[in-house]
């Protein structure tokens, strides 16, 4: 299971799935219970927007259920994380969603899971899915740079998709102080898995991309390189945005990268999505990063927030999800001309 961390509260060991179900259409009654048995009347119902989705990776393409759509609609489910505290507020908050496109005018269709960690996530930011394989690295972001001990975490789910934490690592040596890392991503070249991360970069237009390699043990073992190798990245749009926000790699090597204007929780957010860089082999790590000059705008998203990006499958389309904060979480497919893909 991986290390057991200092300075952190345990969470009880529970069922991988739990019993909270939530669609993007929940219901809240005047208690503030969500989902409650005994829901009031239909004019003092109140509609709750999703929490907040910080990072996602595609799991699976399904079949609407029956009687749900047309019965031939599909729906893409992702696993979102959140990015909720370990402080007395956040603590007992789920840290993994399932998260599955409309079929019907309900929306989203959002269930939260409650997953057995080794010890209490503090600010997962990004999930990086491990190429062909259904497992997919949890990364605390080190927010603001004091957390003593940042965890990697590695998820693996099964085709029921009954999510479990399989094993954990400290994050490793990086080339610069880790400080608000809100993308990773994993790209298996040759055979090979790559880690890639890169800072959001509060402040600055500018971050550096960073590469290792990586090995997954059949244990859960997390096993990083003591050799980076690293690129810089601008991001054009939007003014004074955190230039990484989100990040996934395609099965072609491709780095898609969200950069994300955030002055509060209230807004007003503006977010870009850029075709950034590709990973190709060779190099003293066995893969380098080559970049795109310039980068290739793929879609702008004013007034929103995006923290996640995530290809189906490895491969277009790509969806993105947002942390809006006091407005809650949002999943939208992007529309991308592909022609140059």
């Amino acid at each position: 299971m991986g290390r057991q961390l200092t300075g952190r509260r345990l969470l009880p060991v529970t069922a991988a799935l739990g019993a909270l179900a939530l669609a993007a259409c929940g219901v809240e009654t005047p208690s503030g219970t969500v989902g409650s048995p005994e829901a009031p009347p239909a004019a003092e119902r109140q509609i709750r927007a999703p929490r907040e989705f910080s990072g996602i990776a595609w799991l699976t393409t399904e079949q609407a259920p029956s009687g749900e759509g047309d019965g031939e609609e599909a729906q893409q489910v992702f696993l979102v994380c959140h990015d909720a505290r370990d402080n007395d507020a956040e603590r007992d908050l789920p840290r993994l969603s399932i998260v599955r496109t409309p079929v019907d005018t309900d929306g989203i269709v959002v269930r939260e899971l409650d997953v057995a960690f080794p010890s209490v996530p503090n600010d997962l930011e990004s999930i990086a899915r491990l190429p062909g394989r259904n497992a997919a690295l949890l990364a605390e972001s080190n927010a603001d740079g004091d957390d003593p001990d940042p965890t990697i975490y590695l998820a693996r789910w099964n085709e029921d998709l009954h999510v479990e934490i399989a094993g954990s690592a400290p994050w490793p040596e990086t080339p610069e102080p880790l400080v608000n890392v809100e993308a990773t991503a994993v790209v298996t070249l040759r055979g090979r898995d790559y880690f890639v991360y890169a800072e959001r970069a509060e402040g600055s237009d500018t971050t550096r991309i960073h590469l290792t390699r990586l090995k997954v043990g059949r244990d859960g073992t997390l096993r990083f390189g003591g050799e980076w190798t690293s690129l810089p990245f601008t991001a054009p749009e939007p003014p004074g945005a955190r230039p990484a926000s989100g990040l996934d790699i395609d099965d072609k090597g491709n780095l898609y990268v969200s950069s994300a204007y955030d002055p509060g929780d209230l807004g007003p957010f503006d977010s870009a999505v850029y075709h950034a860089a590709t990973a190709v082999p060779g190099g003293p790590v066995g893969a380098s990063l080559r970049p795109v000059e310039p980068p290739r705008q793929l879609a702008r998203s004013s007034g929103l927030k995006v923290e996640g990006v995530a290809l189906v499958d490895g491969a277009f389309p790509i969806f993105i999800s947002d942390d809006d904060e006091d407005y809650g979480g949002l999943l939208r497919q992007l529309r991308v001309a592909t022609e140059a893909y």
